[in-house]
This record gives structure tokens, C-alpha cells and sequence, in this order.
């Protein structure tokens, strides 16, 4: 099984950190592609429309570029993005990947628990499950390599 993957991340570590294990885990996954904010994420995904999307929750609203902006933080872009990927009928499996605790400030401050419910509540076509990760640790690893296997047993059955 071939499944085309796309990497929504704009921590160049993070992204390579998850790349090299999927690539490690699952290498029938050729090719990962990979976007750094949330405008290069909907236009890569429209045009490639990938089996299995690796998600980050806090995203630019643009790619990082030297010298330029790249636009606000969006604290629940990757929220925003699955609304956009529904309101598109895109129907890609998303597993949300993100080192954050909370998201957002003040009264609009929400937990990754909050968060992983909403997305449950609110996505549950596309999202798949919600990985804290780490950067110290390795129980990410086994959290995003048991929501991985529970997509290309989806994909399969499909």
C-alpha cells in the first residue's frame, strides 16, 4: 500500500523529527510532501488531495520566508484548516501532531484536550486523533504510530 502523506508544519526540526520516522515506520510512504503554513497547507492539499495529512494546531497564515512576514499566527490553524478541508468536501485523515499545551489567550485560551474534543465533535469524517509531541521523549512516537495504523487499516477497507 502506497499512501500519499502531507506534513502541515512550521518547525523545520518537528517536520524533519516526523518525516524520518514515518520514513522509518511505514516506507511504502515514498513521498511525504510537506507545507509550512496554513495558505500553502489548502492549496497543496486541494491540488494533491493526500490519503493521510500530519497536522500541527498553530500555524503562520503564510510560509516563512528570510526577510518578509509571514503573516499572523493562527493559534487553531490547523483547526481552521480541517473547517476549510470540510467546507471543501476534502477528505484526507488527519492526525493532529502538536507540542503545545494550549492554544490561543485570555478567554479564548483552550487545552489540547479541548481542542482533540472539537475536532472529534466537529471533523469526525476526517480527524483521526490528536498526538502530543515531546521533542525529549519518544511516547509521541507510539501515540502517532498506532493513529497511523488505524488510518491505512481505514484506507484499506476503503
Amino acid at each position: 500500500m502506497i499512501a500519499k502523506v502531507h506534513i502541515v508544519e512550521d518547525s523545520a526540526l518537528k517536520t524533519m523529527n516526523i518525516s524520518l520516522f514515518l520514513k522509518e515506520n511505514f516506507p511504502f510512504f515514498s513521498n511525504i510532501e510537506i507545507s509550512g503554513s496554513y495558505q500553502s497547507a489548502i492549496r497543496a492539499i486541494t491540488e494533491t488531495k493526500p490519503d493521510l495529512i500530519i497536522l500541527d494546531m498553530t500555524l503562520p497564515t503564510f510560509d516563512r520566508k528570510p526577510n518578509t512576514r509571514e503573516g499572523r499566527m493562527r493559534p487553531l490553524g490547523g483547526y481552521d484548516l480541517m473547517h476549510k478541508m470540510d467546507f471543501r468536501s476534502i477528505s484526507a485523515h488527519v492526525i493532529v501532531v502538536t507540542q503545545l499545551e494550549t492554544f490561543g489567550e485570555g478567554d479564548e485560551e483552550i487545552s489540547f484536550s479541548e481542542v482533540t474534543s472539537r475536532c472529534k465533535r466537529d471533523f469526525p469524517n476526517i480527524f483521526c486523533g490528536s498526538v502530543y509531541y515531546d521533542q525529549s521523549g519518544m511516547n509521541w512516537q507510539s501515540e502517532l504510530k498506532k493513529l497511523v495504523q488505524i488510518v491505512l487499516d481505514k484506507i484499506e477497507k476503503q
